[in-house]
């Protein structure tokens, strides 16, 4: 059978960052690590490409968003390749927090609730790598 590549999607944030895997066409979101710190957040990533089996990995990029936003993104991605020998790439993530804000209200997810921007940053991960698939 056929080895499928597995692809980690990221949603970085300041604070969180949204993390989802694909393999072939499935997408699953994993998990939010929740951290200010960018080498504990890096070392959590470098954590789970090696635990997925991880091939590449795909960075959302907001294109209309602000230089320093895609300042950020960009210096985390040389930061991991610095530990890490995986093709980087990006999508623009253009809506996609906003997409997830409409998901979790169709699904009546209360927007005051604990886990809440957690859950959009975990779906917009997802939503990432949906782009990027589809691309």
């Amino acid at each position: 059978m056929e080895n499928l590549s597995k692809i980690l999607g990221l949603d970085l944030g300041l604070r969180r960052i949204g993390a989802a895997v694909a393999e072939g066409e499935t997408i699953a979101s994993l998990e939010t690590i929740e951290t200010e710190n960018r080498e504990e957040a890096l070392g959590l990533i470098l954590k789970i490409c090696r635990e997925e089996e991880i091939n590449k990995i795909v960075l959302g990029l907001s294109k209309n968003g602000s230089d320093e936003n895609e300042d950020m993104v960009r210096s985390f991605a040389l930061e991991l390749n610095k530990h890490i020998d995986l093709p980087i790439e990006y999508v623009d993530e253009t809506l996609t927090s906003k997409e997830a804000e409409r998901i979790l209200k169709d699904i009546k997810v209360d927007p005051r609730s604990k886990d809440y921007k957690k859950e959009i940053d975990r779906i917009s991960a997802k939503l990432i790598l949906e782009q990027y698939l589809n691309q």
